[in-house]
Order: structure tokens, then C-alpha cells, then sequence
């Protein structure tokens, strides 16, 4: 896929605008689910009360992150590979180096979700005619694909924030770097010259 996304540009900001929504529903999804698992869980064994009962609610929480992320998915790899060309104009430091390692796990966790797609996309061709949406036959495998691509939502829902920070590191960067270029420009004014004389 080809990344024409540019920093600071109306799209760049309207999909991370998509993944603060995205992080802002994945953290009340968890939070509904850690609420449910505590009520419906055996505070010793950890083991469910009812397992039916857990599964199918796992399986809704499973269901509701992915379609959380969904306006997200588009363009995940874009953000990621954004924040990677910020970081790039970075000065090396150990905050850098924790948004960097956490970027890499978003890259990760994308290409894992795009692999959990186009896995389902392969069951789902070979499903029977019969296996028709609602039908067990269907619901099971695409609620099993649910389930795989959770962790990796999850992942987005951890590291995410990072890709905030970098932007934010990176229109710091460009605000306080701009002047300097000026200043530096004006006051040696004669190393434009050259450029000027070749036209």
C-alpha cells in the first residue's frame, strides 16, 4: 500500500481525531468487561460462574472493540507511518526511544489485524451457501476471528497515546526549528548568492 499521508495535514488529524474516539471506547468496552468478569467470575479461581454465559459476553466485547476501531483500521498502517517519520526528525532521548518502541508495536499489531482479515475473508469464501449471517455456522468462525484480532485491538488501545505524543513532540519540534531557519537565513544573507547567480 502506498503512504501518502503528510504530518499535520486535514486527514492526519481527522484519523487521529478516529483513534481518540477509538481509545475513548475501547477504555469504557474494558471497563464494562472487567465489570462483568468480576461479577461473573469466581474471586478465587478466577473461574466463570456460567461459561455460556462469559463466552457470549467475551464474545460481545470482542465484537464491540473491533467495531470501535473500525474507521481506525483504514488507515492504521497511515498513522503508524507518520509517528515513524516524526520520530525519525527527533532528537534521540529516552522518551523517543519509549514512543519508538511503542510505535513498533502498533506496526505490529496492524499487520497482525490485517492478517486476522484477510484469514477471515479466506474462511468466509469457503463457507457453504448455507452458512448464511445469524447462522452457528457462520457466527462461530467470524466470532472466533473476533477473538484473535481482540489482543491485537488491544494493543492499540495501550499504545495508541504514543501516537499523540509523537505528533505533538514533532509540531514542537517544526514551531521552535522554523525561527532558527529564519534567523539563520537573514543573517547570513550572502550564502544565498550562489543559488541567486545560477538562475
Amino acid at each position: 500500500m502506498t503512504i501518502s499521508l503528510e504530518p499535520g495535514s486535514p486527514s492526519h488529524r481527522l484519523y487521529l481525531t478516529q483513534l481518540a474516539i477509538y481509545l475513548r471506547h475501547s477504555r469504557q468496552i474494558l471497563a464494562a468487561w472487567d465489570h462483568y468478569s468480576d461479577r461473573h467470575s469466581d474471586p478465587e479461581t478466577f473461574q466463570p460462574h456460567d461459561e455460556d454465559a462469559y463466552g457470549r459476553r467475551q464474545q460481545k466485547r470482542d465484537a464491540d472493540t473491533l467495531f470501535a476501531f473500525g474507521r481506525v483500521y483504514y488507515h492504521a498502517d497511515e498513522l503508524v507511518d507518520v509517528a515513524e517519520r516524526q520520530l525519525a526528525q527527533l532528537s534521540p532521548s529516552d522518551r523517543t526511544r519509549r514512543y519508538a518502541w511503542q510505535v513498533r508495536e502498533l506496526r505490529e499489531a496492524t499487520q497482525r489485524l490485517y492478517a486476522v482479515r484477510n484469514d477471515w475473508l479466506t474462511v468466509r469464501a469457503a463457507l457453504p451457501a448455507s452458512a448464511l449471517p445469524g447462522t452457528k455456522a457462520y457466527e462461530e468462525p467470524l466470532a472466533e476471528s473476533y477473538a484473535e484480532a481482540w489482543s491485537y485491538l488491544d494493543q492499540w488501545a495501550i499504545h495508541g497515546q504514543a501516537l499523540f505524543a509523537v505528533n505533538a513532540l514533532a509540531q514542537r519540534h517544526l514551531a521552535t526549528s522554523a525561527p532558527t531557519q529564519s534567523t539563520t537565513a537573514s543573517v547570513h544573507p550572502a550564502a544565498a548568492t550562489p543559488f541567486m547567480g545560477r538562475r
